[in-house]
């Protein structure tokens, strides 16, 4: 009986570590797509700030989820090398994707 019970534990530890895996897969397949990497790294800065900054940024907003949507799904302007531009709107294509991607970014 203990064996059939550490065996089932086992198993779900493997299943929930390849979902996790999978989604974060999923995730920086949608980034990649949308571009994010271009101006984006997750841990050092590039034209933009780190994915792990941007995450430290926003969870001190009242409601970090909404007010990183609201940027990504917004075109705000943003200041790149001392010139003002446009950031280019997330177009996910699904309300789950962006929702994947904003939870991804804000778990870093």
């Amino acid at each position: 009986m203990r064996s059939s019970k550490l065996i089932a534990a086992t198993l779900a530890l493997v299943v929930s570590g390849v979902s996790v895996e999978a989604f974060a897969l999923n995730v920086r397949k949608e980034m990649k797509k949308q571009d994010c990497f271009k101006c984006h790294a997750i841990s050092r800065e590039k034209d933009g700030p780190s994915i792990k900054d941007i995450a430290a940024k926003y969870k001190d907003e009242e409601n970090p989820f909404e007010a990183l949507r609201t940027h990504l799904t917004s075109s705000p302007e943003i200041e790149v090398d001392g010139k003002k531009e446009k950031h280019k709107q997330f177009e996910a294509d699904s309300e789950e994707d962006l929702k994947e991607v904003i939870d991804w970014i804000l778990s870093n």
